[in-house]
């Protein structure tokens, strides 16, 4: 745990440096399964007022040019109609820094969350 602390705290690449808070993330679950599970689960304070809806991927929609990346249309079941799809460009981060892309059905929480004033 002190490596991986030192390394968030050395990280300038930003993917890089998220995968490692998630990897914090993680090792700080398990230890708190395996050595308090009978205490409540601790919530991470966020500081700023934020919301997570349920989404699914509804589309994958190639790029007509070759420059461009694929985008992956989701569907928010809890927005209003006119509002209930995004598109974005199918390009994530996965746990360890790496290149990811959604696949067709599959299942996220999208969270928003304001800028603080």
């Amino acid at each position: 745990m002190n490596s991986l602390c030192v390394g968030i705290q050395e990280e300038t690449n930003y993917n890089k440096f998220a995968a490692l808070l998630h990897e914090m993330s993680e090792l700080i679950a398990r230890k708190e399964q395996r050595r308090f599970e009978h205490h409540p689960k601790l919530v991470w304070q966020r500081n700023t007022p934020w919301k997570t809806v349920p989404a699914v991927v509804t589309k994958i929609i190639k790029s007509v040019f070759d420059d461009q990346p694929a985008k992956v249309e989701i569907s928010i079941s809890q927005a209003d109609d006119l509002f209930r799809e995004i598109r974005i460009e199918n390009n994530f981060t996965d746990v360890d820094g790496g290149p990811a892309a959604l696949t067709h059905g599959a299942h996220l929480d999208v969270t928003f969350e304001r800028e603080s004033a």
